[in-house]
């Protein structure tokens, strides 16, 4: 029993070391791979009140950010992480501030939730991008 006392230290630190080479293994593979070339997307703001702004771009950007500081009528404002990238708080002027009123904007790719934020999130050839002005549920409810 002792002995196994000892082990147990070294056997977590050796479960851990696994793990977190796995979870790096993951990423690896499911990691935004950017495509090169030009590149036709659209990228669509949907604001609070429904009305939509819609832009239809060619770029040869790899990442949504890149291509979005491309566009001169398209306004995009937030806060930026070294781990996160842009947080996206203000477009065209309207700001979403989820700490007032549960408000964010929703980065969609093709109609369903990205997986990447808009600085990591590569870019393909007629993928829609849109941009959802979005109050949390307990916001809505409030209504």
């Amino acid at each position: 029993m002792n002995k196994f006392k000892r082990l147990s230290p070294f056997l977590g630190g050796c479960a851990a070391i696994a793990v977190l080479a796995l979870l790096l293994v993951v990423y690896t593979l499911t990691k935004p791979v950017p495509m090169a070339g030009t590149k036709s997307i659209t990228i669509d703001v949907v604001y609070e009140n429904g009305v939509t702004d819609h832009y239809q771009i060619t770029t040869e950007a790899q990442f949504l950010l890149e291509a979005l500081k491309s566009i001169p009528n398209l306004q995009i404002e937030g806060t930026t992480s070294e781990e996160f990238g842009l947080m996206v708080n203000t477009i065209n002027g309207k700001r979403a501030d989820y700490q007032k009123d549960g408000a964010y904007w929703a980065l969609l790719c093709g109609g369903e939730t990205c997986t990447y934020g808009v600085s990591q999130q590569a870019i393909k050839d007629g993928e829609r991008y849109t941009f959802q002005y979005t109050l949390t549920s307990e916001e809505i409810k409030k209504s």
